[in-house]
């Protein structure tokens, strides 16, 4: 019989994902190096937002940035991996006659293991990123690599969707 706490973190993040995915967030899956495959839920709001084009000297580059943040959740055979992101994220080139445009970007995350059989072991890094995101109105694909340093050393393979496009 399945206990229900080892259910409920699956149905809860599941859960998450869904509504995150409806209200115009990205769902995403990914498989890591270190972490093997998991499923996250990320946000993202345009610079744009805080900052105007007309703002002064170099803000046009600051106002076509994007913050991220995001929470997944990995299974290993070990134990739970659930890690925690915060990215900004400038998109650079347009590809496919500009069906999609290429990102790099860097950030910290924080990531936290634990094994089913004791403490958690909690570490903070750094992100690079590169990535593709298809110009859709109604939704995006993405796909991206990040490399994690100085906490948890992994390269991972993201792909994901979100809903109502980008800011990019």
């Amino acid at each position: 019989m399945r206990s229900s706490k080892s259910f409920f973190p699956l149905h809860s993040l599941v859960l998450v994902a869904v509504v995150a995915f409806l209200s115009g967030c990205a769902t995403y899956g990914e498989y890591g190096s270190e972490t093997e495959f998991g499923l996250g839920v990320r946000g993202n709001v345009g610079a744009d937002r805080f900052i105007s084009d007309e703002a002064g000297a170099g803000a046009g580059t600051l106002s076509r940035l994007e913050l991220n943040g995001s929470v997944q959740r990995s299974w290993i055979s070990q134990g739970r991996w659930t890690e925690a992101n915060a990215d900004v994220l400038l998109p650079m080139i347009r590809v496919g006659g500009g069906a999609a445009r290429t990102y790099v970007g860097t950030g910290l995350h924080a990531a936290q293991f634990d094994p089913d059989v004791g403490s958690t072991n909690t570490e903070v890094g750094l992100n690079l990123i590169g990535g593709l995101r298809f110009d859709q109105r109604t939704f995006a694909p993405f796909f991206e690599v990040r490399g994690s340093a100085f906490g948890v050393d992994q390269l991972s393979a993201v792909a994901g969707i979100q809903l109502f496009g980008g800011s990019f």
